[in-house]
């Protein structure tokens, strides 16, 4: 008999482990044993009993996220000597697995220096981990190849945490309420899909039958920290001085409601961030709009968790969340001057209901449920919109859809950006979305083999209103511009480029529904040798736009046909390798092969939902300040070509095919190296391209103006070598060392950073040769290295050291060279990442540009590099109070020695090659920043 006991109660979830293992006797004769699975991670005790022989224990197993804990028993006929007790402690290579993950512990979470109290950034620890393709307001990694924000999986509890409109993290889990996660970079196993990077799976805590919590506040203030750069050229200049200050508080508690059997915890955590953003444009020209300026944000996080162990067989369990996040002047600085942006306002939150069902020894029943709703609204800024803007709305007349909006036309500039506006109701800027999951697995165990058989169904729609835009003007140079002085004029303005403009609001749904369906087989055919074999069935139904027909529309829509669309022959298998060389779980040699399927966001069918019904008014070269010369704008709009977005009827999920090898090798008991090489292929990929641009000055379909069209051409390559060193935690210290050396190219121009939709956009319909190259997000070489020391007197110090190489970007000309209504042309004589790549010959085809606009030549010496160098340390007192009480002394200091690094999460270069400052970052992160707190821990 096998028998596993908990150290503290433990509940069966998605997030589980197992334990497997042979039991023989003193001759090697194999005897009846069981395999355990659906575990949480947690530490337990087992034992091995059976009449006739010595009952063997072992004490103090810790099974992580995924772990499957291999511990084979010989037992040796019954003598005086009744029992043998050993230490759980589990191998530093697992001998079994085929896929490249790796788990964050509880450990690491404690004592290495998070900035904000965000555990997913400690990720960013293990190779192939970055977030070129995150935004600042969301706490969110790329792993693996990821090329936007949508390429990453997040789970909680095994249960989806993405948002499907621009698939980053929905729900911030705060760090008192994550026990682990685990970070799995690339081959996955077949229970996992729809995304083609990699899956970060975090495991919520559980209440125990003792009562634990803790109290905690993190505060930082302005003479905690070195200004950036750019603000302090501005304090330098005579400007005051940002009064920043953070304050993170809340707590957490967790405890027995009826023992051994209902158990809660919760947490509520609170954040308060006066930030400054500084807008560092050319004063000569835009002498109100420089300057530094308050934005921060809000947030508030309740968690709450029970479990119930209904009886020995079964166990349930409820988890809600709820997020109230609030950015002021959302994505300010650097170009955006602090009326450009509205403030972001993010509600949602989540119910999850799980329930495990032990059937036999051999089988295990899993049962999941998912609702949640997130919110992405917009309002103007009462700080940064003038007084008289926020008091007068403007009504929209009959032509153009009635309705109102506050705000103004938005102007562009090479080096700013100035004006915005928000409709009101029944109109709202932004978006909803609900998200329905529910999951079944059934695990079963016989001999050899350990199947897995499930399913998943989620149903994600969106709603959301296709504001309107009362017009956008883009000029070619600067100039000057001074909206707060009562002397300027707008009307003196030279040299509009283009203008666009949208009317009237449109409401829309977008609907998606994914089906998901697997089996998987973990087979040990002969001892050492570890097969995992997998095959995933994805179907995805609404993203197509195919519930839909040409008669909802004014007239019909070219090249569309509704009834045709559709992707249904998603089958992806999935091979794994793992041979024990030795037998000894000391060397490990690994491959495999996978075949995913790339879920549609609702990022991408809304626009073709609203074609036609919606007036997109693009003029190239307009007469300013009445691009319409006199004409009312519903007049204009009837008689132009109309612009629209179409999807193309042969979109598919887009296959992506991953090919990995590696191997790890144990240096000692409790120091591993991990090496792996991947290279990923991705075809048919979303990828807009304008397929009425003019050729010879003449459109292919001259009674239509812009046609976007999502096709399925776009192609991508990564290739990377990851190489991890661990040092488990032993001894009183551990350490990890993480280098990447990875490359990724694709054949899309845009966006130059971070896109939320499935793809990007070809710059050239007739040239798609230009966007060939290295993607935004290639950053060639990555090492961080941490580590932590638990030093007497109960001091701990930890850190991290984290160096990146930079990424590249493009040339720009900042207006439509082409034709095709889209200011993204390259510079002539460029291609798409030339930058930081190539900035000798970029910069001599930016200057011969500049040279045809009589602006002044540009030296290669201006152009930044966003490289990182960054050293954070965190140093903690535990003060004793007995009873299992303490209370923590924290300190940390991030960039401890001061080095500017330029950019930051959602920042880009300057591409307009019309702007003085091409080639530059105007955003940094600060030079050096300290952060106290207290922490009282029962």
């Amino acid at each position: 008999m096998l028998i596993l006991a908990s150290v503290a109660p433990a509940f069966a979830q998605a997030a589980s482990a197992s334990i497997s293992g042979t039991i023989t006797d003193a001759q090697g004769g194999v005897l009846p044993g069981v395999t355990l699975t659906g575990l949480s991670p947690g530490r337990y005790n087992m034992t091995a009993d059976l009449p006739g022989f010595q009952t063997v224990a072992v004490r103090d197993i810790t099974l992580q996220i995924g772990q499957d804990y291999a511990r084979d028993f010989q037992l040796a006929l019954s003598t005086l000597q009744e029992s043998v007790t050993v230490t759980g402690e589990a191998p530093i290579v697992e001998a079994t697995k085929t896929e490249v993950a790796t788990v964050v512990t509880q450990e690491q979470i404690e004592s290495l220096p998070v900035q904000d109290r965000t555990a997913l950034s400690l990720s960013l620890l293990l190779p192939g981990v970055g977030v070129d393709t995150t935004r600042a307001k969301r706490n969110a990694t790329n792993v693996g190849a990821s090329v936007t924000t949508s390429a990453t999986t997040y789970l909680v509890d095994g249960l989806s945490n993405s948002v499907n409109k621009s698939g980053e993290q929905r729900h911030d889990i705060p760090e008192a309420a994550i026990r682990e996660f685990a970070v799995h970079t690339t081959q996955l196993p077949a229970q996992y899909g729809q995304r083609v990077g990699g899956v970060v799976n975090i495991v919520t805590k559980s209440g125990t039958n003792d009562l634990h919590g803790e109290a905690f506040e993190f505060f930082r203030n302005q003479k905690m920290q070195r200004n950036d750069i750019f603000t302090q050229q501005q304090i330098d200049q005579g400007r005051a001085d940002p009064r920043y200050k953070r304050n993170q508080y809340g707590f957490a508690l967790g405890g027995p409601i009826i023992r051994n059997k209902l158990h809660y915890f919760g947490t509520f955590e609170r954040t308060r961030e006066h930030a400054f953003f500084t807008v560092p444009a050319p004063v000569q020209f835009y002498p109100s709009l420089v300057g530094s300026y308050e934005g921060g944000s809000f947030t508030n996080i309740e968690f709450v968790r029970g479990d119930y162990q209904m009886n020995t067989k079964q166990n349930l369990f409820y988890r809600y969340i709820n997020q109230h996040t609030e950015f002021f002047c959302s994505n300010c600085g650097g170009t955006a001057s602090s009326f450009s942006n509205l403030d972001n306002l993010i509600p949602r939150d989540m119910h999850a209901l799980g329930h495990t069902w032990v059937i036999t020894n051999r089988i295990l029943n899993e049962f999941y449920f998912m609702r949640a709703t997130a919110s992405d609204r917009n309002y103007m800024n009462k700080d940064y919109t003038p007084a008289d803007v926020l008091r007068n709305p403007v009504t929209m007349p009959v032509s153009l859809g009635a309705g109102q909006y506050i705000g103004t036309q938005q102007y562009r500039f090479p080096s700013v950006t100035w004006g915005g506006n928000q409709c009101l109701w029944p109109c709202r800027t932004g978006t909803m979305t609900t998200f329905t999951e529910a999951q079944e697995t059934l695990s079963i165990s016989t001999g050899n083999h350990n199947w897995k058989v499930g399913g998943s169904i989620q149903f994600f729609p969106t709603h959301e209103w296709a504001a309107s835009n009362p017009g956008t003007w883009t000029f070619g140079r600067d100039q000057l511009f001074d909206p707060n002085s009562p002397s300027f004029n707008l009307n003196s303005l030279t040299g509009a480029t283009q203008f666009t403009a949208a009317f009237p609001n449109v409401y829309r749904d977008i609907v998606s529904h994914t089906y998901a369906a697997y089996v998987a087989d973990e087979w040990k055919p002969l001892s050492g040798l570890t097969f995992n074999l997998g095959l995933r069935y994805d179907i995805q139904t609404g993203v197509w736009d195919e519930h839909h027909t040409q008669a909802e529309y004014p007239r019909p829509l070219p090249y569309v046909n509704f009834a045709s669309r559709g992707d249904k022959n998603n089958v992806g298998p999935r091979l794994g390798v793992a041979w024990d060389v030795k037998k000894n779980g000391r060397m490990v040699v690994r491959g495999g092969y996978g075949l995913v399927y790339t879920t549609v966001t609702n990022a991408t069918q809304g626009s073709e939902i609203t074609a036609l019904k919606q007036n997109n008014i693009i003029i190239n070269n307009p007469s300013y300040p009445d691009p319409y010369q006199g004409r009312d704008p519903a007049s204009f709009a009837s008689t132009a070509p109309p612009n629209i977005n179409i999807l193309s009827n042969d979109l598919v999920n887009a296959p992506v095919n991953t090919y990995t090898a590696g191997f790890s090798q144990q240096l000692l008991s409790d120091t591993a190296i991990n090496v792996d090489g991947v290279y990923q292929k991705a075809n048919d990929y979303f990828t807009v391209e304008n397929i009425n641009t003019p050729k010879n000055g003449a459109r292919p379909l001259p009674e239509w103006g812009q046609i976007l069209s999502t096709d399925p051409i776009g192609d991508w390559t990564y290739k990377a070598l990851l190489v991890r060193l661990e040092k488990r935690l032993s001894h009183r210290y551990q350490y990890q060392v993480s280098y990447t050396l990875a490359k990724q190219d694709g054949n899309y121009g845009s966006p130059d950073l971070v896109g939320i939709n499935q793809g990007g956009t070809i710059t050239d319909y007739y040239n798609p040769q230009f966007d060939l190259g290295p993607l935004p997000s290639d950053r060639r070489h990555a090492l961080v290295v941490s580590d932590a020391f638990q030093l007497p007197a109960d001091v701990v110090i930890g850190t991290i050291f984290n160096f990146r190489t930079t990424s590249p970007f493009s040339a720009r000309a900042g207006v439509d060279i082409n034709g095709d209504g889209v200011n993204t042309d390259y510079v002539p004589g460029t291609t798409k990442s030339m930058g930081d790549r190539n900035n000798e010959a970029m910069m001599a085809a930016v200057n011969a540009y500049r040279a045809t606009l009589g602006l002044a030549a540009l030296p290669v010496s201006q152009i930044d590099k966003n490289t990182l160098y960054r050293f954070d340390v965190r140093g903690s007192k535990a003060i004793q109070l007995g009873g299992g009480r303490r209370v923590e002394l924290i300190g940390q200091v991030f960039n401890l020695f001061g080095r500017t690094n330029l950019g930051g999460v959602g920042s880009q270069f300057q591409t307009n090659a019309r702007a003085a400052t091409f080639g530059k970052i105007l955003t940094a992160q600060a030079r050096q920043q300290g952060e106290v707190a207290l922490r009282f821990v029962w």
